[in-house]
């Protein structure tokens, strides 16, 4: 129960920051965002790799992966909501660079603590940044094709329902999203463990338990508050493709 309790308070930590940090975009532009969210990648390799917990007593997930992962589709769909392509573009597109910036300064920092007997807490040093690269790579091309996924699923509610149903076009491409993701991300990474398919299946309901809690935060914060979405909703079927002009 205390690990479920965590998992809820740590979602619920995540999904005010991305709200306070989206509503100072007025005053501080969406640089703020932009680096927090860039800087939870550190974090997203490090969990993904390390921490796991227990749920109900049967499910094993990393808690802080799932949280940090779902709140970076969050970013992403709530800035494509309010602003233009271009800038949720650029955050795509900056997060991808943060994970190579990360998976490179990592390696380098790991091969001075090799050549240096000096520094301290050496051992639990090496476990942090010798993480496998197989799951940087996977994670980083996954994170791209994810915000894809969710972009076009996105446009395409948006193309169907208009203004309505404001909680199912956030939750429904999100949970989608998230489904893939985890399917092939532990099958890529973790298929010769023996517990593959209960990492597989706890994945899933790790992150659905979070895109439900995130979708009911974005989904308040949107409505009560007043948010608006961009203009230029697509009105024809291929207008959806225009989210890859880089016109």
């Amino acid at each position: 129960m205390d690990a479920l309790l965590y998992l809820l308070l740590e979602t619920f930590l995540m999904a005010f920051m991305v709200i306070i940090f989206h509503s100072a975009i007025r005053n501080f532009g969406l640089g703020p965002l932009f680096i927090l969210m860039g800087s939870l990648q550190f974090f997203l390799i490090i969990l993904t790799s390390n921490v796991y917990n227990i749920y109900f007593d049967k499910f094993i997930f990393s808690p802080g992966a799932i949280v940090l992962f779902t709140s970076t589709l969050f970013c992403i769909l709530l800035v494509f909501h309010t602003e233009s392509i271009k800038k949720v573009r650029s955050m795509i597109y900056g997060l991808l660079f943060a994970n190579v910036a990360v998976t490179l300064l990592s390696y380098i920092s790991l091969q001075q603590i090799y050549i240096d007997n000096q520094s301290k807490n050496i051992e639990f040093i090496k476990n942090v940044f010798n993480y496998d690269v197989n799951i940087f790579l996977v994670g980083t091309l996954l994170l791209y094709l994810d915000s894809i996924i969710l972009i076009i699923l996105y446009e395409v509610m948006n193309y169907k329902f208009k203004t309505k149903y404001l909680f199912f076009k956030i939750f429904i491409p999100v949970s989608v999203v998230c489904l893939f993701d985890s399917v092939v991300f532990y099958s890529l990474n973790y298929y010769a463990e023996d517990n593959f398919v209960d990492l597989i299946i706890s994945n899933i309901i790790g992150k659905q338990i979070t895109v439900f809690f995130f979708s009911l935060a974005i989904y308040i914060y949107l409505t009560l508050i007043g948010k608006q979405a961009r203009s230029g909703n697509p009105k024809k079927i291929k207008d959806i493709l225009k989210i890859f002009n880089f016109k």
